[in-house]
């Protein structure tokens, strides 16, 4: 059995910063897919947009063909939806990730096997129908094709057991032939999709520790910069090590660990309104010797001359005593984000485009 899930939806965008995400958003997607895997078939590798599984000497029944495909469903369109809630970036990517759409290609035949750098890799007809099956004329964006291979008694699946499955059929012509499939749209799947649970943010003090810069760039560009962990290293130069899960967007709840030669702070990235036409980004450090928790926001506006920062650091007492450390907590706070707002300056002065390394 073939069975091969293509994901689409992203089409052409004008700038790094939207490729680089896209990229990161598939990447966690194809790993969306590879976890939803309850046949315990084999992944052969990752084509693009698309995850290329077999499974040797047995095809599961058409059920469990669709139970797989259900689940695989519910779980890429939960983890889209994260993106309304937990996403801290507006680029083109980031924002339209939720209308990403999936299809899935199941097929089943001979297959041979070639090795290469010691991986063995299906091949043979089998193999190039499905991929030919990809391109087709239907009208559904999301969709699961299952051949006469994989169906071949045309009788319809058990409503009780899948009352959301309604079977149609097809005709396409590969290189002269005409191939019959039938195929289950899966857009009323969509009503299963569960909704994230809703994040409250932290809370704010009502006078928090403030600093303030410009920088003569764009604010899309600042952003990046402040928001992009694969950044980071480039303009905090005091951090030896960034610890975090390299083929992820940063968003709520990230969790990243800086490494000083002093030792290393552990963060959680937040969000939380500060009004209308403003960008924020901010991180929670929950581990603060003399605080229950501290918190860091950028507050990003765009003026004439390019974009205004503005830092602030929010401190939550321990209880009892907390109040004794409010002058050390506000002393660390001025000067830690003085040389934070300093360093991102000085980079953004020295450089006029962001190199993003290949994913």
């Amino acid at each position: 059995m073939i069975y091969i899930p293509d994901i689409s939806g992203f089409t052409n965008f004008v700038n790094n910063t939207e490729i680089s995400h896209a990229q990161h958003i598939i990447s966690e997607l194809l790993e969306v897919i590879i976890d939803a895997n309850i046949l315990g078939m084999e992944v052969s590798e990752v084509e693009g947009d698309a995850v290329l599984f077999y499974k040797l000497n047995e095809v599961p029944p058409v059920s469990n063909i669709i139970s797989q495909t259900e689940k695989l469903f519910i779980a890429f369109h939960a983890h889209l939806k994260k993106y309304n809630t937990e996403r801290i970036c507006h680029c083109g990517a980031c924002s339209n990730a939720s209308a990403l759409s999936l299809k899935v290609i199941v097929h089943a035949g001979e297959i041979g096997f070639t090795i290469v750098k010691d991986k063995r890799k299906p091949f043979g007809p089998t193999l190039v129908l499905a991929h030919r099956l990809l391109k087709n004329d239907l009208e559904e964006n999301e969709y699961l094709i299952l051949t006469d291979a994989i169906f071949p008694n045309k009788k319809a699946t058990d409503q009780k057991l899948f009352p959301w499955v309604t079977l149609k059929s097809k005709n396409a012509e590969y290189d002269g032939n005409v191939i019959h499939f039938n195929y289950v749209p899966l857009s009323s799947l969509h009503d299963k999709v569960p909704d994230p649970a809703p994040l409250p943010p932290p809370a704010k003090i009502p006078n928090p520790v403030k600093k303030e810069i410009t920088i003569s760039k764009p604010l899309n560009f600042v952003f990046e910069l402040v928001t992009n962990l694969d950044l980071r290293l480039l303009w905090r130069k005091d951090i030896n090590e960034l610890d975090y899960e390299k083929n992820q967007l940063n968003r709520v709840g990230t969790k990243h660990r800086c490494l000083f030669n002093g030792g290393f702070v552990d963060l959680e990235t937040i969000v939380n309104d500060f009004g209308d036409n403003i960008m924020v980004y901010g991180e929670r450090f929950t581990s603060a010797p003399f605080a229950k928790e501290i918190t860091f926001y950028f507050i990003l506006t765009t003026i004439d001359s390019g974009t205004k920062i503005q830092m602030e650091g929010h401190y939550q007492l321990k209880p009892y005593w907390g109040w004794i450390f409010i002058p050390l907590i506000r002393k660390i706070l001025n000067k830690n984000m003085t040389n934070t707002l300093q360093k991102l300056k000085s980079y953004c002065d020295s450089t006029d485009d962001i190199v993003y390394a290949t994913i």
